[in-house]
């Protein structure tokens, strides 16, 4: 989806649907199979087989003890797929824009400087986590349960170091509240149909499945 705009709706609504019933993480699957490249949004397997292994435990964890296993393994799944799909698809500046074209140049351009920051973050946590690799691949360690706290202490630092090396540039350069920017968006006819689908099985998914048959009929 090309308008960042449509595809934040679409990511939102089949996120709460699938986030609400079994049903929605299904409509959700359902949807991320027909309008999103699949598997070329998934992030490598080294990164989304643990994540999808943590949700297998808990979910059977949950299951163990008389919990809805089963439907919180389908959901969260559908919750990863999305959110993986929506990151992939994310270029630069495009929260910011949509931040100040929903809410204006004050708060919106806060909010979108903040998430765009994230966003980075995130890049440069991955980008540090492929260099820990392979500086542990040459020294022959491998990464373990041991290594796994040290690594996460030492990424968690670096981002508050990063977090205030901006804040302290943003007041060197006079930034104190809001900017302007002129936002863009491209929309084509497949991001209307993608969206107006993924309004149409959100709302539908939370409704009573006879409900449902019977607006189809």
């Amino acid at each position: 989806m090309q308008d960042p705009r449509l595809r934040l709706l679409a990511t939102v609504i089949l996120s709460l649907a699938a986030f609400a019933s079994t049903t929605g993480a299904v409509a959700a699957l359902v949807w991320w199979l027909l309008f999103t490249p699949r598997t070329k949004a998934l992030p490598r397997p080294g990164v989304l087989l643990p994540l999808i292994a943590m949700i297998a435990v808990t979910a059977l964890i949950s299951g163990w003890g008389g919990g809805p296993g089963v439907s919180y393994l389908v959901r969260m799944v559908a919750v990863l797929f999305l959110a993986a799909w929506a990151y992939a698809e994310t270029e630069e500046g495009e929260m910011l824009a949509v931040a100040v074209w929903a809410l204006g140049d004050r708060i919106g351009f806060e909010i979108g400087l903040i998430a765009e920051m994230g966003l980075t973050g995130l890049l440069v946590i991955r980008q540090d986590i492929d260099q820990m690799r392979v500086a542990l691949a040459l020294k022959g360690i491998r990464i373990g349960a041991r290594s796994i706290v040290p690594i996460a202490a030492l990424l968690i630092v670096a981002q508050i170091r990063r977090a205030d090396e901006m804040a302290r540039l943003l007041v060197v350069r006079g930034y104190t509240l809001g900017g302007r920017i002129c936002p863009l968006f491209r929309t084509d006819s497949r991001d209307i149909l993608a969206s107006l689908s993924a309004v149409i099985l959100g709302l539908l998914s939370c409704l009573p499945v006879r409900d449902v048959f019977i607006l189809l009929q």
